[in-house]
Parts: C-alpha cells; structure tokens; sequence
C-alpha cells in the first residue's frame, strides 16, 4: 500500500496526508469568522464543529502513532463514536486561529511520525477502532478520505449558500 515516488524517495502517504489537508484548508480559505459558527453544514454541525472534529481524529492518531515509534503498546483506543462525540467539544471552543493553526500543524506532525516508520511498521495491522484491526496505512488513507469528505461538503455548502 505504501508507494514511494521514484523521482524524490518520498513515500506518497506521508505526501497525501499533507495534501488532503491543503484540500481542506482550501475548502475554509476566505470564509468569514462568523460563518465558520453557521450550523448545519455538516449534518448539524458548523464548519467550526467540523474543523474541531477533524483535529480531534488527528489528535486521536497522532498520540497512537507516538507510541507505535516509541515501542509502547498502541491500544485500547476509543470507538469511533466516543471520538466522534468528545473531538467538537475538545475543539470547537478555542478561539478560531488556534483552531485553524491547530488543524495545519497536527497534520505535519501525523506526516513526520508516519515517516519515522518503516515501511514494515505501516503495513502490520498495530491499531484497533471497534474492534477492527488496521494498519498504520490504513488509518492515514481513512483519515484522509474522512477530511475529504468533509472538505467536499463545507464546498458544497459554501456554493448552495453563497457563502
């Protein structure tokens, strides 16, 4: 699963995982403040709630992947649901730039942990979400399908609404 461009020696996850985040920082770029609070974006949610979402499954990965490079046992993790439901409340609150800085670098650092793994460690299924084993792979291609859904629905919003 994990491909290495030729040109650079550059494992192409560790390049998609910044690049789905470009994609969605792009989807917020010129978006007012206050819009960011408009709900029902995504289901109920704001752009602020989704945002805040996004970082907390971040925050989430980032902490499972520092103890995989550090030896350390990798589980038992949440459910799915329970990071669903605390990650807008851990985030939503912080005042916007934060928030947003939050969002940029989290992703840089997922990026330089999964580097740090051999191409071995990425593909041995170490993680559980719901009782589902996955691997490191896995997860970084789970979180940026999930941050580009997202994205595609706060564009959606942003042409339905004029915003």
């Amino acid at each position: 699963m994990v491909a290495t461009d030729r040109s650079e020696g550059i494992k192409s996850d560790t390049i998609d995982c910044t690049d789905g985040r470009t994609c969605l920082l792009e989807a917020v770029e010129g978006l007012r403040a206050e819009a960011f609070d408009i709900p029902n974006v995504v289901g109920s949610w704001s752009v602020r709630d989704c945002l805040a979402h996004l970082v907390g499954w971040d925050a989430w990965a980032v902490n499972a992947l520092e103890r995989s490079v550090a030896g350390m046992p990798v589980g038992p993790f949440p459910t799915e649901r329970e990071i669903n439901d605390a990650a807008p409340g851990d985030w939503a609150g912080r005042p916007l730039d934060d928030l947003l800085n939050m969002l940029r670098s989290i992703r840089d650092t997922m990026a330089n942990r999964v580097s740090q793994l051999t191409d071995e460690e990425r593909d041995e299924k170490t993680l559980s979400i719901d009782e589902t084993e996955i691997s490191v792979n896995e997860l970084v291609d789970g979180l940026i399908e999930h941050e580009m859904e997202h994205a595609g629905q706060i564009r959606t919003w942003r042409k339905t609404q004029g915003v």
